[in-house]
Formats: structure tokens, C-alpha cells, sequence
């Protein structure tokens, strides 16, 4: 059995043994209350930054209400997006037996669309639409465009995970949204460790043609903006009460502090991952 077939056999297992059925494991609040930390402090957008200064804690309890409903938002599109795409390559990628644990994906993220759009609907009327502008159409091979899936898929991923992680392990956060949190991440962890494999199985075949290393980096760099501006919501800044949404997301995203922040704790696993496939990102 060789190492992507041996991993998601075990996942498939664990998959079945640690299944929830979301529609009926959480026990919903009636409310949340506003004077409460929706999402960890250290996640806010300004954190790390000497603009953090600008804001009183009410002020920043309100931002983090806003960005934990960004946050739950992009998780909601990002994996309806998800589900499309490994829907639309399912019986094509050449995953062999593999493919099997991407019908545990898809039931684990099909659950997970639920509860987050109910949250962002239930406590705070609204879920954020999916801003991300849509790539343009390069020219690829079926093996370059179905490695692109799975590894725009695992930056989605790797973003998200973090953000459950450190809001789960915060006591500060409020106790069901922290619930949320560790949810989520124990079903992503699975998901990220097969993407991972999957990407090192299929990377021969996208690297196959001369360019193919430019030509995905380019690609992927595109993701990564994408995925990391969206953080950046200036309709969440808006909504927590801050004037001139535009220009802090600006200020921010240009920040050192955040960059660097991106760069280690957010898409350090996945720069690793690519550089050891042979795939240069900037």
C-alpha cells in the first residue's frame, strides 16, 4: 500500500470514528453578548501593530465580533468553493483508492457551511459575501489544474486552521465560539493532512512540462493574496463602528508586523511544502 493510499485509508477511519452530526451536536445559545471576545485578541487584524493603540478594549470587542463574522463567512464560501471544486475533478484526479476520503471531505465540509452560516445568520443577521475576485483562466493540463484544486484548497486550509487553533485555546473567547472553533479544526486537521500528501502525489505530473514550476507559483501567489486580503474586511471595520474601512485595511495589510505574520504563522507550512515540491512562490 503506498504512502497517499496508507494515509487516507487511516483518515477514512478516523473520519468514521470521530463523526459528528453537526445538525445536532451543538447546543445553540440564544444569544452572544457584544461585551465579550468573539475571536482571540491576538487574531484581531491590528494586533501586532502600533495601531492596536488606537482602540479601547469596547472598541476592539466590537472588532472582534465583526472579524469572527468575516472569519465564519470565508469559512462558509470557502468551503461551499471547495466542495465545487473537488465535485467538478472527483472522478478525474488520479488519486486512485485515495479518492475515497474526499467523500469524508465533502460530508465533513458540507457540515461545517451549516454552522457557520447559521452562526453568521443566528447572532449577527448577516453573512459576509464572498469578495474574492476569480482568477483569470490560464492555460493548463488536467494534472497542473487539478494540483491547483487541492492546493488552493490546502491554503484555504492552513489560513483557517490557525485561527481555529489560537481561538479555541483562548479562554478569553467566548465559550461556544471557542466550541465552534475546536470543531472545526479537528475535522481540518485531517483535511490538511491528506492535501498535503495529495499535493506531494500529483506534483510529478504537474511539474511535468518545462515552466510548469513558474507557471503554478504564479498561480498560487495569486491565492495566497487573495486568501490573505480577505481577511481584511472593511465592511467588518465598518460594522464594528471604525471610520475609513478602505484605509486600515490598507495601513494593515502593508504593515511589516502583519506581513510578517502571514508570512510564518499563516503560510509558513505551505511555503515549506512547496519549496520541498520544487515550486519557487514569491
Amino acid at each position: 500500500m503506498n504512502t497517499l493510499l496508507l494515509r487516507a485509508d487511516n483518515l477514512s477511519k478516523l473520519s468514521v470514528k470521530k463523526h459528528n452530526v453537526a445538525f445536532a451536536h451543538f447546543d445553540w445559545p440564544d444569544s452572544i453578548p457584544h461585551d465579550t471576545w468573539w475571536q482571540s485578541p491576538d487574531l484581531l487584524t491590528p494586533a501586532l501593530t502600533d495601531k492596536l493603540q488606537n482602540y479601547n478594549q469596547q472598541e476592539l470587542m466590537e472588532l472582534s465580533r465583526w472579524e469572527c463574522i468575516n472569519s465564519f463567512s470565508l469559512n462558509y464560501t470557502g468551503e461551499l468553493e471547495l466542495i465545487q471544486e473537488v465535485s467538478r475533478i472527483l472522478d478525474k484526479v488520479k488519486l486512485d483508492e485515495a479518492r475515497e476520503y474526499l467523500f469524508h471531505l465533502i460530508d465533513e465540509e458540507n457540515q461545517h457551511m451549516w454552522y457557520f452560516r447559521k452562526f453568521c445568520l443566528d447572532y449577527a443577521g448577516k453573512v459576509y459575501p464572498n469578495k474574492k475576485f476569480q482568477l483569470e483562466k490560464a492555460s493548463l493540463t488536467p494534472a497542473q489544474d487539478h494540483f491547483l484544486v487541492f492546493a488552493r484548497i490546502l491554503i484555504f486550509e492552513e489560513v483557517g486552521h490557525y485561527f481555529n487553533v489560537q481561538n479555541a485555546r483562548d479562554d478569553r473567547v467566548h465559550p461556544f465560539i471557542r466550541e465552534i472553533n475546536q470543531e472545526h479544526y479537528r475535522d481540518e486537521s485531517r483535511h490538511i493532512a491528506y492535501g498535503r500528501q495529495v499535493l506531494e502525489h500529483l506534483a510529478a505530473d504537474a511539474l511535468a512540462e518545462e515552466g510548469s514550476d513558474r507557471l503554478l507559483a504564479a498561480q498560487l501567489d495569486k491565492s495566497i493574496a487573495i486568501n490573505i486580503g480577505a481577511l481584511y474586511n472593511p465592511a467588518a471595520y465598518r460594522d464594528a463602528g471604525l471610520q475609513k474601512g478602505m484605509q486600515i485595511r490598507d495601513a494593515l495589510l502593508s504593515d511589516p508586523a502583519r506581513i510578517d505574520f502571514h508570512e510564518t504563522k499563516l503560510l509558513g507550512n505551505f511555503k515549506r511544502l512547496m519549496e520541498r515540491i520544487g515550486i519557487p512562490l514569491s
